[in-house]
C-alpha cells in the first residue's frame, strides 16, 4: 500500500498479520512477519475483515468508473488489458531522451556451473538465481547493498539459502506474487515449488512434470496459475492449488515450433509467448485462445517476450538481433532497438525499473546494451564481462539488475 494513499505499508501488514492469527494461521502470520520485517503483535483481531466489509459496501453504492464502463462495452482481452494510468513507457507522450546510465558491480557470487537464469521478487527485495549445476540460490537484496557484502560475516552474507531438488540445468525461475514461494523449471522436465519462508529446508514441497524440458515459467498475478513453456509447441497452465494442467488453445496446435518464453500481463488478462517460428502470440488468459499472432522477427526465432507495466506494449527479442516493441491493441510495431548482437536461444530484453531503458545482453561485446525506451537510441553498453552473458533480470523497484554468465557467476549491478 502506498503511503500516499493514507495508510502506511507496515500498518497494512499488521492488519493482515492480526487477521491471519484470528483465522488460526499463527505460523503463517509469523512467516510473513519475518519475510516483511514487520514486528508481530500479540493482538489477534478481525479489524481487516471489518474494513474490507465496509469498503465493499461503499463500493457497491458507487457507480463504476467511466473507464471500466467503456472496457465492458468494448469487450475483449486486448482492449481491457491496457491500463494507461499504470505509469512506465508510453510512446503517445513526448519525453526527453534518457541519460546514459552508469552501473557498478556491487556483488558477485558463484555457482558450480554456468549461471543460467535469475529473477527478482515482485517487491525487489529478493533475487533467485539458477545454474547448470541444478542448484538455486536465494539472495537478499538489502544485504547486497551493504558495502561489506563481499566480506561480511556468514550470517550477513547476501546468499541466504541454496536449494536443491532438480536433476538437470535450471532454465527458469519465478517468484509467487506473495513472495513466499519460489518456482523453478529445468531441463529435467519438472517444475518445483519451494517454500522460502521456512527457516530450513532445501527441497520443493510441490512439483509438476511433463514429457519435455521446460524453458520458461510465469505466475498469474493472483498466484493461482503458472504458465510454462519449453521444448514443445504448447503453452501449459498449471493450477497451483490442484496441479491440474491446461493447454492454451486446447492443445490442437499443428505447429512444430518450440516456445522459448512466456509472460503474463500485469492484469493477468493476457499471456504472451515467443516461439522459434518467429511469432509472438497473445493468448486470452481466461479463455485460453490465441487472440493475436505477430510475425515479430522476419522469420528468425523469437527468443524472449515481456509486457510493459501498463500492458499497452509487449517487448520481443529475436535472433535477427533486434528487440521490438509492439502495441498490444493493434499489433502494430512501434519501436525497434538495434545495434546489439543477439544469438542465444533464450536471449531476452528487459525494461528498467521505470521503463526509461530497454536492456539486453550483447553477445559480441559481452556487455549489456542500453537503449532509450522512447526514442530507441542506443545510449551505452555497461556491465562488461570476460565471458558471454546468459541472462539479465532487472529490479522492479530500483535502478539495478542481475547478470548471469558462462563463467558460473551472477553479478548484481547498481546505479552510481
Amino acid at each position: 500500500m502506498d503511503d500516499a494513499a493514507g495508510v502506511g505499508r507496515d500498518e497494512v501488514i499488521r492488519l493482515i498479520l492480526c487477521q491471519l492469527s484470528a483465522y488460526g494461521f499463527a505460523n503463517l502470520s509469523q512467516a510473513i512477519a519475518a519475510h516483511t520485517k514487520v514486528p508481530m503483535t500479540t493482538d489477534s483481531n478481525s479489524r481487516l475483515a471489518e474494513l474490507v466489509q465496509l469498503g465493499l459496501q461503499s463500493e457497491q453504492q458507487q457507480p463504476p468508473p467511466q473507464s471500466q464502463v467503456q472496457n465492458q462495452q468494448d469487450g475483449g482481452a486486448l482492449e481491457s488489458d491496457t491500463e494507461l494510468d499504470a505509469g512506465g513507457i508510453d510512446l503517445s507522450r513526448a519525453s526527453r531522451v534518457a541519460e546514459a546510465p552508469q552501473y557498478h558491480m556491487w556483488y558477485k557470487t558463484k555457482h558450480k556451473g554456468t549461471a543460467t537464469t535469475a529473477a527478482f521478487s515482485r517487491d525487489g527485495e529478493y533475487i533467485a538465481t539458477g545454474s547448470a549445476d541444478a542448484s538455486l540460490k536465494l539472495i537478499e537484496v538489502d544485504r547486497v547493498r551493504r558495502p561489506s557484502a563481499g566480506s561480511a560475516r556468514r550470517e550477513d552474507k547476501p546468499v541466504i539459502r541454496t536449494l536443491y531438488h532438480h536433476e538437470a540445468e535450471i532454465t527458469g525461475v519465478a517468484f509467487h506474487p506473495n513472495g513466499l514461494v519460489l518456482a523453478s523449471c529445468a531441463a529435467d522436465r519438472s517444475i518445483k515449488l519451494f517454500d522460502i519462508s521456512a527457516a530450513y529446508g532445501k527441497h520443493a514441497f510441490q512439483s509438476f512434470s511433463d514429457n519435455y524440458a521446460f524453458r520458461s515459467i510465469a505466475f498469474h498475478p493472483s498466484g493461482d496459475y503458472l504458465a510454462a513453456s519449453g521444448d514443445s509447441p504448447d503453452v501449459r497452465l498449471y493450477s497451483v492449488r490442484t496441479g491440474k494442467a491446461y493447454l492454451l488453445g486446447g492443445g490442437d496446435s499443428e505447429m512444430s515450433a518450440t516456445v522459448a518464453q512466456v509472460a503474463y500481463a500485469g492484469s493477468g488478462a493476457l499471456i504472451a509467448s515467443a516461439s522459434s517460428d518467429g511469432a509472438v502470440r497473445l493468448w486470452d488468459g481466461v479463455a485460453g485462445t490465441c487472440v493475436r499472432t505477430i510475425q515479430a522477427h522476419e522469420g528468425r526465432a523469437a527468443t524472449g517476450v515481456t509486457f510493459s507495466r501498463s500492458g499497452k506494449y509487449v517487448l520481443s527479442t529475436g535472433l535477427d538481433s533486434c528487440v521490438r516493441l509492439w502495441d498490444v491493441g493493434s499489433g502494430r510495431l512501434v519501436q525497434t532497438y538495434a545495434g546489439a548482437h543477439l544469438d542465444a536461444p533464450n536471449a531476452q530484453a528487459v525494461f528498467s525499473h521505470d521503463e526509461t531503458l530497454v536492456m539486453a545482453p550483447d553477445a559480441r561485446a559481452n556487455a549489456v546494451a542500453c537503449w532509450d525506451a522512447q526514442s530507441s537510441a542506443l545510449l551505452t553498453r555497461v556491465a562488461e564481462h570476460s565471458q558471454p552473458i546468459t541472462w539479465i533480470a532487472a529490479s522492479p523497484a530500483t535502478p539495478a539488475f542481475m547478470t548471469c554468465s558462462t563463467d558460473e557467476c551472477v553479478r548484481f549491478w547498481g546505479a552510481q
